[in-house]
């Protein structure tokens, strides 16, 4: 073998060997709908933002999937967020770890529209645009600072593939910027949540039967406005989450409405780490949850994936976010 092929061949076996994330967006149109409807980029609020030194605000939007065929009574709904290190991605994209494939929010949406719930994939601001916080509804005081600390390693590593520099914990103003882009995404989900609560009608939807459901940075603003914010929700589920923005030891009661959270066995060690914290204090208020493990998989896994639970159950993610839904707010 020559020395050319030689070269080639080692470039290639060494690019076999990384662990790549490749984002793909789905385009919604002619995309095939049975059993629903798609109305894409619905505006649900105003999110500031700093661009060219200066803030402005931007529309937040929505892809709306409803089911097509009549019912007599109004139905229930959820609002998916997507996740992405709070740095990237969107509610239509899919990533793909190491050949493992996940479900964007869209796809689950278009699960959840044709078991008959209204399902809502949202945007939000991201790291990159520099959102600014309103701090509205909310204090310091009802923060875990120390939470923050969580996702430094992973946001930093993602900063670099996008070619931003790392984050220090021990400096001040990466610590804040941390701050204001995770509490940004809770203040544009609490603002869907009040968007759709508003257009119950419209959507004919029961705006006392709204679940929450988020990926990774979308779990951690699922968590923070279900439980942090304390939002008008009926349940949350979990994809790969994590406590991080607000003080569970005050937030999180007896009363909180149930959860269901998942996490790979192979997920990112700082997930694994306050995950166990996070069951800890949902066992120590008498909190209603279900934890549910995805077996040979890390931070990426399909809706398909078979999950195992304590209670000795075996179904895939789909199945079993399907039946917290209907023991939540019901079949539709």
């Amino acid at each position: 073998m020559n020395r050319p092929r030689i070269i080639l061949l080692l470039i290639l076996l060494c690019m076999a060997s990384l662990s790549s994330t490749f984002a793909e967006e789905t385009s919604l149109k002619n995309q095939p709908m049975i059993g629903y409807k798609v109305t894409p980029n619905v505006t649900y609020g105003q999110g500031a933002i700093v661009k060219d030194g200066k803030e402005v605000s931007r529309d937040l939007w929505m892809d709306v999937y409803e089911p097509i065929d009549e019912v007599q009574k109004a139905r229930s709904a959820i609002i998916m967020t997507f996740g992405g290190s709070f740095h990237r991605g969107g509610p239509r994209f899919t990533f793909e770890v190491d050949g493992v494939q996940d479900t964007s929010m869209g796809d689950y949406c278009q699960k959840f529209a044709q078991r008959g719930y209204v399902c809502f994939a949202i945007d939000y601001r991201l790291a990159p645009e520099n959102p600014v916080l309103s701090m509205s509804g909310y204090s310091e005081a009802d923060l875990d600072m120390k939470s923050f600390n969580f996702i430094f390693p992973q946001m930093s590593e993602v900063r670099n593939s996008q070619g931003l520099k790392s984050l220090d914990v021990g400096n001040p103003k990466d610590v804040k910027f941390v701050r204001d882009v995770v509490l940004s995404a809770a203040e544009d989900l609490r603002k869907a949540v009040e968007f759709v609560r508003e257009s119950a009608k419209q959507y004919h939807i029961n705006p006392d039967r709204i679940v929450l459901g988020g990926f990774s940075a979308g779990a951690v603003t699922t968590w923070n406005v279900g439980h942090g914010m304390r939002a008008p929700v009926a349940g949350i589920f979990t994809l790969s989450g994590a406590n991080i923005g607000f003080d569970i030891t005050k937030s999180l009661t007896a009363n909180n409405p149930p959860s269901l959270m998942f996490l790979g066995q192979n997920d990112l060690e700082q997930a694994h780490e306050a995950m166990q914290l996070m069951l800890q204090k949902y066992e120590e208020v008498g909190a209603e949850y279900t934890f549910s493990w995805v077996p040979g998989f890390g931070h990426f896994y399909p809706a398909g994936a078979t999950s195992l639970s304590g209670d000795a159950s075996k179904m895939s993610v789909e199945a079993r976010i399907l039946e917290f839904l209907g023991k939540t707010v019901g079949e539709n």
